[in-house]
């Protein structure tokens, strides 16, 4: 799969996504793009399981299965988040030039692990802190591998939970996301994932804990093995640095950029496509040969 340079951006609605926290982009990567990405991402799995380069998350439902590292330094995974369209989406939103911090993954499986979040560093709003001043550009990518428009095993979100003036909860809404499509949203936005629909009535957002006790025989089924790509993009200023700050802190991502290891050439690649990478550690991106111990 290669980028698309000549592919014209697609139409997004700014205004749309300001006020609900996030957007669908529909039919981003194609259907044959998406049949070829599932091989890639279970190529890269299993590869990673050979070399004992896996991580695996278990839940009340069962495994996530993730390879070390990001997705900059695995070349099967790498076309996905420098693709162009991709590139352009993250750029119109954000309303400037995208930096990537090492922070993306490439997820087969389910655990069940459901419950409403948000992915910021001040998660309880009412609690303010730095991420609730001001405009909030950093973002998480999703692409979803299968269909979850009308399958469970997509992302539910509350629109509108990211904005600093608004008290009550909102109404939570399944995303109805084709196999192809690219959800965006913002860090503040409070979201579940691995959402269930329910037989006979598949818009009803259940609560998590109801949807994880729901028995299978009461559940829309999932579009086969759920496989996902996640990546996330802000702008420079105060609000990034806050969150990669954070990010220092956490054990699994001082884990995933240690095992980012990719030669000169990438970073060249890289810059091509429009997207500049920052090495928020110093193992962070280096040759296999020169890698900093850790």
């Amino acid at each position: 799969m290669t980028t698309a340079s000549t592919t014209a951006p697609l139409p997004l609605d700014l205004d749309a996504f300001h006020r609900r926290g996030y957007a669908v982009v529909e039919g981003l990567f194609s259907a044959h793009e998406v049949q070829q990405l599932r091989t890639r991402v279970r190529e890269a799995v299993a590869a990673a399981e050979r070399e004992d380069r896996i991580a695996i998350e278990s839940g009340p439902e069962g495994s996530i299965r993730v390879c070390a590292g990001d997705l900059l330094s695995n070349p099967r995974l790498r076309s996905v988040l420098l693709d162009e369209r991709l590139q352009a989406v993250v750029r119109e939103l954000l309303g400037g030039q995208p930096q990537y911090f090492g922070d993306s993954s490439a997820r087969i499986g389910r655990y069940g692990m459901r419950g409403w979040h948000r992915d910021c560093v001040n998660r309880r709003r009412w609690r303010g802190g730095p991420d609730w001043q001001g405009e909030y550009p950093v973002v998480r990518c999703g692409l979803y591998l299968q269909d979850s428009s009308r399958h469970s095993g997509g992302l539910a979100l509350r629109p509108g939970s990211h904005r600093p003036g608004r008290l009550r909860p909102t109404l939570p809404k399944l995303v109805d996301a084709r196999a192809g499509d690219l959800i965006v949203w913002v860090l503040r936005t409070v979201h579940s994932a691995e959402a269930v629909r329910m037989r006979g009535l598949p818009h009803l957002v259940l609560p998590p804990r109801l949807q994880t006790r729901l028995p299978q025989r009461l559940r829309v089924p999932e579009d086969g093995e759920r496989i996902v790509m996640f990546m996330t993009f802000g702008l420079e200023g105060s609000h990034l640095q806050h969150y990669i700050d954070y990010l220092k802190t956490r054990d699994y991502m001082q884990t995933s950029w240690a095992a980012s290891s990719f030669e000169p050439e990438v970073w060249e690649q890289a810059q091509r496509a429009g997207l500049q990478v920052l090495r928020p550690v110093p193992a962070y991106g280096a040759p296999a040969v020169n890698r900093i111990p850790v």
